[in-house]
């Protein structure tokens, strides 16, 4: 959850020009991939891609001492991330497509989501939001639940009337049977077998919240 909403607000971060871009990048990373990356975010802007991702991702490479053609591949990449999750969104809905339902969808990509799987959760959502319902898709994925399995609950999840974040709730509940030592099949099962009404996570106890504050 503290990803998705991450995603969102560098997503909805002012873009600029392309000066700005440059300003921002010139000093933190290589000289030589600074007209490079500023010409790759001002093919993104035009193209009615987000641009911030592709600066975090410039920065990210800069503050590791990434070279310049590392650093160029690494947005190139990015970028085309981004293109396949603008497709994705726009084969499922009319208009024009949220700069920050693109950065979330891309991430979910990013993590390995196959781009058919992507669409089909994209699909049961038409005309809404489908970030978190990726997001969690994502999250059991990586609790080690089958891709067409964790693909298969959050569909029916969003039959049912599950909407927004509570598709998030969802994954958890599926992780929180898991952590309590059903199999993937039965956790699945139960979750699956309580929807609509998937309750939210437990709040963190005081002890979580206190060991959180104490670094060890």
């Amino acid at each position: 959850m503290n990803l998705f909403v991450g995603l969102l607000l560098l997503a909805a971060l002012p873009v600029g020009n392309a000066q700005t871009v440059a300003g921002r990048l010139r000093g933190r990373i290589p000289e030589a991939a600074v007209a490079t990356i500023d010409s790759l975010v001002s093919s993104a802007v035009g193209s009615g891609l987000p641009a911030e991702p592709l600066v975090q991702k410039a920065l990210e490479g800069g503050a590791k001492g990434a070279p310049a053609d590392r650093i160029i591949a690494a947005v190139s990449a990015r970028a085309g991330e981004l293109r396949a999750a603008q497709a994705l969104l726009l084969r499922g809905g009319d208009g024009p497509v949220p700069a920050g339902e693109i950065t979330a969808v891309a991430a979910a990509l990013g993590r390995r989501l196959p781009p058919e799987l992507a669409e089909r959760v994209a699909a049961a959502l038409p005309g809404e939001p489908s970030g978190p319902a990726m997001h969690a898709v994502a999250d059991l994925v990586g609790h080690r639940i089958a891709q067409d399995s964790a693909v298969d609950l959050i569909v029916t999840a969003a039959n049912a009337g599950v909407r927004g974040l509570r598709l998030l709730d969802v994954a958890a509940a599926t992780v929180h049977e898991l952590q309590r030592g059903r199999s993937p099949g039965d956790a699945l099962a139960t979750v699956r077998a309580a929807l609509p009404g998937v309750p939210a996570p437990p709040p963190p106890s005081r002890r979580t919240l206190l060991r959180a504050r104490r670094p060890g």
